[in-house]
């Protein structure tokens, strides 16, 4: 069984300390666990609609993924990158970076495993000041 090391990050944040997480999961992992994971990571209620996609950059999103692909089917990717667009009218988001070098699989250990937290979590629903 091998393990994806996973960098999720907000890479067009604005923030000085930018958010992001890296976390070992299993290849077999679906996107669909990689989605309630993230929001798990984040912190914030799964209450919208989201998306993968992959694309050089993203504005160009050519290719859907669907949310029952597993990680191994989708890795490698050459010249592109994985993004998950979650809430469609506040836009949050997450580009997704597989690590290349090669992690081994400890039995002791339950994936996912959270490896690295940089940042502070974003509010989903922050109190804006008017």
């Amino acid at each position: 069984m091998e393990i994806y090391r996973l960098k999720i990050s907000f890479p067009y944040d604005e923030s000085e300390v930018r958010w992001s997480k890296t976390i070992d999961v299993k290849e077999d992992f679906t996107l669909d666990e990689l989605h309630g994971l993230i929001l798990e990571l984040v912190d914030f209620d799964d209450d919208h609609l989201h998306e993968f996609f992959v694309g050089k950059n993203p504005r160009s999103r050519p290719n859907e993924v669907p949310d029952r692909a597993r990680l191994n089917e989708i890795y490698p990717l050459t010249g592109l990158k994985l993004y998950y667009l979650f809430d469609f009218g506040d836009s949050w988001l997450f580009e997704i970076k597989k690590a290349r070098k090669k992690i081994a699989f400890d039995n002791s250990l339950k994936y996912p495993v959270l490896v690295e937290s940089t940042g502070v979590n974003p509010e989903q629903y922050p109190e804006y000041d008017d």
